[in-house]
């Protein structure tokens, strides 16, 4: 069903990077598989594109082809079951629902940007205002000091408002906790929203900027101090002085980061993709935290270790004695991967 693949491509477009409908039937965003371009960071070489009634996804960087249905499979699974749910109980209508002829799921191009702080506040609320999402952060361990400038929105889909480029995206109904993204001169560049129900898509990142790396609090961070690169925003705020790449491509911090940054990982010495990532900055003369301790062994990430029982102040003097680089991280990264 050619609209029902179209709608569960359009649910997943804000976890693609620089995701853009080209026309009504052609899709273009970085590829997932490859990576797409290792030298430039704004090229998009992934496409799907309709063919013979449905859509194919094709990579111009790697080669990869494969149906567009597949790819929500490879890359989405949660996404995907519920696309298989949907498409089930559509093949057992009669008669079968035609792909709509009103756009339903039409993109336009961004001809504008309403990505300041005054449209935010139009589609969400402070998280110190709505007590369901304030319980939610306080039940996970995050200081009620660090709630101030998070939001909360009841329902995912008003957030298309922030601008044209999410108009007609579907962004689903869901309630989530709003992570702003600011750029070091206080504009509001992307966001993430984590659902705090039972959501297949547990995180949605939009981005309003291309051309600006998406880095949570960036606009508030001390250069001249030690900074705490982790993965997740949330991990972030259990942290002093932190920013989070809302991902695992550390390589997108600026210099003037580089020199006092200790890159924090996922605590994932199974995960081969976050091994080689760690070995790639290793190289580029980071300093990493590599997590050979075995008080926090069970524990994935940050968040983990405060819900084990441990304070901030623990967790900062692990991280420290993790915290190394050069040759040393590359023999403590051979200890880690043994685990």
């Amino acid at each position: 069903m050619l609209w029902l693949e179209k709608k569960y491509l359009s649910m997943v477009m804000s976890n693609l990077d620089m995701a853009k409908w080209i026309n009504e039937n052609t899709l273009n965003h970085r590829c997932p598989y490859c990576g797409d371009s290792q030298k430039n960071q704004y090229k998009s070489r992934g496409y799907h594109f309709l063919k013979d009634q449905s859509f194919i996804y094709k990579c111009h960087n790697c080669g990869k082809t494969t149906s567009s249905v597949h790819f929500l499979k490879d890359n989405f699974p949660m996404i995907h079951k519920e696309y298989l749910k949907e498409w089930l109980q559509e093949s057992g209508k009669k008669p079968v629902k035609k792909m709509p002829s009103s756009n339903e799921f039409k993109f336009t191009p961004r001809t504008d940007i309403l990505n300041k702080h005054e449209d935010l506040k139009a589609v969400a609320v402070p998280v110190l205002e709505k007590a369901i999402a304030r319980e939610y952060l306080l039940d996970r361990g995050v200081p009620e000091s660090k709630l101030k400038g998070l939001w909360f929105c009841d329902n995912a889909q008003s957030l298309s408002f922030l601008g044209t480029k999410y108009k007609d995206r579907v962004l689903g109904n869901d309630p989530r906790i709003i992570l702003p993204f600011y750029a070091e001169n206080g504009e509001l560049v992307g966001l993430t929203g984590r659902a705090i129900n039972d959501s297949p898509l547990r995180y949605l990142t939009m981005r309003f900027r291309d051309d600006v790396p998406l880095i949570f609090n960036l606009n508030d961070v001390d250069k001249t101090k030690t900074i705490y690169v982790t993965e997740g925003p949330i991990d972030s705020l259990f942290l002093p002085n932190s920013i989070a790449v809302a991902g695992s491509d550390f390589k997108k911090i600026s210099e003037d980061i580089k020199e006092n940054a200790i890159l924090i990982y996922d605590n994932e010495p199974r995960n081969k993709e976050i091994i080689k990532k760690i070995e790639e900055v290793i190289d580029l003369g980071y300093r990493v935290c590599i997590w050979n301790d075995k008080n926090i062994s069970q524990c994935k990430d940050i968040n983990d270790m405060i819900m084990s029982g441990l304070s901030e102040n623990e967790v900062v003097t692990i991280i420290e004695k993790c915290s190394v680089s050069g040759l040393s991280a590359q023999l403590a990264l051979k200890e880690f991967k043994r685990v």
